[in-house]
């Protein structure tokens, strides 16, 4: 740490130029958060920038200092996919890691006199711009990492399966065919992260919950491909879909219905690869199910209310300790609180008294006689919810709230 200090002071009472600066996630390493079936959210590594690394260890090589910048925030920062950590496996050595923890890293640049900075945020890029501007000094030249990489001759394809259980699938802007998101792996690229890459670059979306469905090669143009094929998730609806999606030139529009509607919608003129996919999902049927978002805590909170304590016996006779706790299924239409279902059903009945001025004053005179005061009780109505009842009350609304 004495050592890191010492460069730090150097560096800020002369800006040599020998600083370079690397952001880490989707530069250095490629990851996005990826959603297990029971709902946990997990970092999932998808590859490398081989070129990066090179770059890395040859300013190392070159006695230049080397610092790994990154908007993580430090508190969250587990042990096994730490920056740190996945730099050792990886073998890079650096001079030391900084967080901006959410912040914008041209600052913290400014501040370690870095000379050469790679980003693969547009976003950080252009606020590194902007700083040079305030800042005079600041003499830093940003790069865009996935520049020094390229594509490769693997393909990774999919669909997006909606919260309420729909497919939505692109339509190609060169030749109109409808076709499933995704597109060639990058130099390092694992075939999950490309999906998941070109899907966000296509469509504006993030998925989660991809899973791989078949590897398979696919031959177009006289040139055969390894290709991949997945299906992701996302926690949209089909109706929500139409303020999220942004398409990309890549993209002239999408379609998103049941398998039956998609299989209609693309009959004749989809690619080989929404065909092969859409097959995949045919036998998979189970991968079609909704996903509603508060299952998961509904079966907790069942668990609260209705069985999981500490006995196991449920402490009265006749009775089963629960152990399904999946949700049940809804009532029929016209059922509920305020509702009942038409039928024989007996009706209630209410008897009405009609109470003169002066017998209700002999009443209240003889209720004075007994006791001077008398305390509130709480009255649950069934309708109106819990009131108060006491004397010369007017008996839980105006009129009996027929209205």
């Amino acid at each position: 740490m004495k050592k890191l200090f010492k460069k730090m002071n150097e560096m800020r009472d002369n800006r040599n130029g020998r600083v370079v600066t690397f952001d880490f996630d989707q530069t250095v390493v490629k990851s996005f958060l990826n959603k297990s079936v029971d709902g946990e959210e997990v970092f999932q590594f998808g590859g490398v920038n081989k070129e990066i690394i090179k770059r890395i260890k040859s300013h190392k090589q070159a006695g230049k200092t080397v610092f790994i910048v990154t908007s993580r925030k430090n508190h969250l920062e587990g042990d096994d996919n730490s920056v740190k950590s996945i730099l050792k496996k990886l073998k890079i050595e650096v001079d030391g890691v900084f967080y901006t923890n959410g912040e914008p890293k041209a600052q913290k640049l400014y501040e370690l006199g870095s000379e050469l900075h790679y980003d693969d945020d547009p976003a950080e890029l252009e606020a590194i711009e902007a700083y040079k501007n305030l800042h005079k000094d600041f003499k830093i030249t940003a790069k865009d990492p996935n520049d020094l990489i390229s594509d490769i001759d693997v393909v990774a394809k999919g669909v997006i399966i909606t919260a309420d259980g729909m497919i939505l699938c692109a339509q190609r802007s060169d030749s109109y065919e409808w076709d499933a998101p995704g597109g060639h792996l990058m130099d390092g690229e694992e075939a999950n992260y490309a999906f998941w890459r070109e899907t966000k670059e296509e469509l504006g979306l993030e998925v989660t919950e991809v899973k791989f469905l078949d590897k398979t090669e696919t031959t177009w143009k006289g040139v055969t491909k390894d290709t991949y094929y997945f299906v992701g998730r996302t926690d949209y609806s089909k109706d929500e879909l139409e303020g999220v999606i942004n398409l990309q030139w890549e993209v002239s529009d999408y379609f998103c219905d049941s398998y039956e509607e998609v299989q209609r919608k693309v009959a004749g003129n989809s690619t080989q690869h929404l065909t092969a996919v859409l097959r995949l999902v045919e036998h998979q049927q189970e991968i079609l199910e909704s996903r509603q978002p508060h299952s998961k805590n509904h079966k907790i909170k069942k668990k609260r209310l209705i069985g999981l304590g500490g006995s196991k016996t449920t402490g009265a006779s006749g009775l089963k300790r629960v152990k399904d706790f999946t949700r049940s299924k809804s009532a029929p239409a016209g059922f509920g609180v305020l509702e009942e279902e038409d039928g024989d059903k007996p009706k209630r009945k209410f008897k009405i008294s009609i109470i003169s001025d002066i017998d209700e004053k002999k009443k209240r005179k003889k209720k004075k006689k007994k006791k001077k005061t008398r305390k509130k009780r709480a009255t649950y109505w069934p309708y109106w919810g819990f009131g108060t009842d006491s004397d010369g009350g007017d008996g839980g609304g105006d009129g009996g709230g027929g209205e």
